[in-house]
């Protein structure tokens, strides 16, 4: 089914007829920089990409044509995954005209209101300013935050994780805004003092004297990631185990972890699952695994 904006028209994907067209921006690194994989080397391996990515189950992708009919770039919502996730990419030449958030809007338009769908989000690198724009324009809220590594690229980075429900059907809250988990610990202002510098964190709230229940923020801003400490009692249970996903600050934390002056750090490992990992042990037994993408 063909789309029509004000200025574009979405045409639906041919990879044979489109490879060419499209080989400008999927071949152009500038335009890559922010992909999954890095560009590709010849109009055949865009095609391939291209019929690769439309055969997905789900999969619905447009070509993106101005004037004349011009194929200036694609756009759509990407197939074998749980949740919708749009797509988009523009040749170099019509940045900043606008053109992604038009035709991502009718995307949109089509995917809720003939389409049926309950929601669609994006996943956007946190310094790619340009989508992140995009999205905002396209009333997509943050819903979340996540480290990746791309095998083209040296270090991993963060990806925001934007949505936008189908309010047609349905208001749709989260649930859960935040997941605070609690330590039992013998001595709350020690680990206070333990754990700060390794997490670069900042005490939330302290209660009582000597200090007997805290909050920890693990971050510099208002609201985030945070670790509730409290004085242990005798019914309580043994040590428990917290996982951080830390994404690109994993060697500086290490180094930092190795450094403190009390607890137990284990050496990181790769992790057949795609992770490095390392273990920093507190003096009460727990066990924080520090993760980032392998």
């Amino acid at each position: 089914m063909k789309l029509a904006t004000a200025r574009l028209s979405l045409v639906p994907l041919d990879p044979d007829a489109d490879a060419e067209a499209l080989h400008t921006a999927y071949g152009d690194p500038e335009v890559m920089a922010w992909w999954t994989r890095p560009e590709t080397a010849s109009a055949a391996e865009t095609r391939l990409l291209l019929a690769e990515d439309n055969a997905q189950s789900g999969a619905m992708l447009w070509t993106i044509r101005a004037e004349n009919d011009t194929v200036v770039g694609l756009v759509g919502l990407l197939g074998a995954v749980e949740i919708p996730g749009l797509t988009w990419i523009l040749a170099k030449r019509a940045w900043g005209r606008g053109y992604a958030t038009e035709a991502a809007a009718a995307v949109i338009e089509h995917a809720f209101v003939h389409v049926g769908l309950d929601r669609v989000e994006a996943w956007v690198q946190a310094s790619n300013t340009r989508s992140l724009a995009v999205c905002r324009r396209l009333d997509m809220t943050c819903r979340g935050m996540l480290a990746q590594r791309y095998t083209h690229q040296a270090h991993p980075h963060e990806v925001v994780v934007l949505g936008r429900t189908n309010t047609r059907k349905r208001q749709e809250p989260s649930p859960v805004l935040h997941v605070e988990p609690v330590l039992p610990v013998a001595d709350v202002p020690a680990t206070l003092e333990l754990l700060q510098p390794i997490l670069s964190a900042r005490v939330g709230f302290a209660v009582g004297e000597p200090i007997e229940v805290a909050g920890l923020v693990l971050g510099p801003w208002s609201v985030g990631p945070s670790l509730r400490l409290v004085t242990a009692s005798q019914s309580q249970s043994g040590p428990v185990t917290l996982a951080l996903d830390v994404g690109t600050e994993f060697d500086s934390l290490y180094q930092r972890a190795i450094e403190a002056e009390s607890g137990q750090v284990e050496p990181p490992v790769e992790q057949p699952w795609g992770v490095r990992e390392f273990v920093f042990q507190l003096p009460d037994g727990h066990r924080l695994e520090f993760s980032a993408p392998a």
